[in-house]
């Protein structure tokens, strides 16, 4: 499958090739051992990142992209996905995502992990049934 690898150390986008959905932690790196997919394009292409990122030791960096929130720590793979939600060969453009993508250092990140991990944790249950 066609992939796209953001590396947060060497500032880049690269097309990479999947056999399986596994090769994600070891592409993530920094000690990787489960992935979330926290954002899904307008195309379908999913992004997969490191799900405890802010709780690693050692941080290498982060980005974002326009009207996000907060950036995404570490390396990560933004594959396609159909319909049922199976992956597919990402559709994404990498010369339009480095036309908007921000890269943040080491710094960045670390300064982004204080402040998200000395948040309160807040639950409303306002719209639970």
């Amino acid at each position: 499958m066609k992939a796209l690898k953001i590396d947060v150390v060497n500032k880049t986008i690269t097309e990479i090739e999947l056999e399986h959905t596994k090769e994600i932690y070891s592409i993530i790196g920094n000690g990787c051992h489960t992935f979330c997919a926290p954002v899904e394009f307008d195309n379908q292409d999913t992004l997969f990142a490191d799900d405890e990122a802010l709780l690693q030791p050692e941080l290498q960096g982060c980005f974002m992209l326009p009207d996000w929130k907060y950036p995404i720590v570490g390396n990560a793979v933004i594959l396609g996905t159909d319909y049922d939600g199976d992956v597919c060969d990402a559709k994404s453009n990498i010369e339009e995502l480095l036309e908007t993508i921000m890269f943040g250092n080491k710094e960045v990140a670390e300064i982004h992990r204080d402040s998200a991990l000395s948040q309160p944790m807040v639950i409303s249950f306002d719209n639970w049934e």
